[in-house]
């Protein structure tokens, strides 16, 4: 297993393992793989690749194919050999693993492969192609991806939604980020509703200590950012997108 789409799942599902189940010699795999990543270049731009079109949705099948050719584009300059190896590396630390990706998914990462590593000539023309017509009628045919229409799904599946919606910048995840992922996958309602509660009460703390220090413009701003919280109530239909806005606004108060 050296494509990297399948390797970037099964990490997924290693870290949606360790939530679901406590394992933290999982979770501490999960975290060498992200390591790894942020410290080749390489495998961050080819992390980027995947993440961006795997993701991506468009309706207009020539704004389609630039955005898969412009992605694609960015690993020229480095070397496709270094990455393949790179790949299977990652892939050798998980090799004790098993997990199945469903066949859409398993045709995407397969045509983003033929695009990244197969040397263009007259002989390879068709297939690359025929890679990137498919992944362009991914793209128009892609919706967003919503945790709540899961339920049903064994944790370990709603799990790994939910680290591709805390993890889409490939950074560790932290506390907060592991509490969302277990408070989206846990059925308890009144969990939910305490994370979301007590995740807006630290944002407002935060916010009441900078305008405290601040002046003008800026105070102005923080005084309507911790209007715009104490308006916030849980609804369960947007818990997903509300509780991502307001961890990432608590992370970007702890680091300004």
């Amino acid at each position: 297993m050296d494509n990297f789409g399948k390797i970037k799942s099964t990490y997924n599902f290693i870290l949606a393992e360790a939530i679901s189940t406590g394992n933290e010699n999982k979770k501490a795999t999960f975290k060498q793989y992200i390591k790894t990543i942020k410290e080749n270049e390489g495998l961050n731009a080819q992390f980027n690749v995947y993440y961006n079109i795997e993701s991506k949705i468009e309706s207009d099948k020539f704004k389609a194919l630039e955005y898969v050719n412009e992605c694609i584009s960015l690993l020229d300059k480095f070397d496709k050999k270094q990455i393949k190896e790179s790949n299977k590396k990652l892939a050798n630390a998980i090799l004790s693993e098993s997990f199945e990706i469903d066949d859409i998914r398993e045709s995407l990462y397969n045509n983003i492969d033929t695009l990244i590593f197969t040397k263009k000539t007259h002989k390879t023309i068709d297939q690359i192609v025929e890679a990137k017509t498919a992944i362009v009628d991914y793209i128009l045919a892609n919706t967003k991806k919503e945790i709540g229409e899961g339920y049903g799904l064994p944790n370990s599946t709603l799990a790994e939604i939910a680290v591709d919606k805390f993890n889409e910048e490939y950074t560790e995840l932290d506390e907060s980020d592991v509490s969302a992922v277990n408070a989206v996958i846990s059925t308890n309602e009144s969990e939910k509703e305490n994370f979301y509660k007590e995740s807006i009460k630290e944002c407002l703390t935060l916010v009441n200590t900078k305008i405290s220090e601040s002046s003008g413009d800026i105070k102005e701003k923080l005084l309507s950012t911790k209007e715009n919280l104490l308006n916030r109530t849980y609804n369960t239909e947007s818990f997903v997108s509300d509780i991502s806005k307001i961890l990432e606004l608590k992370k970007h108060l702890n680091n300004n």
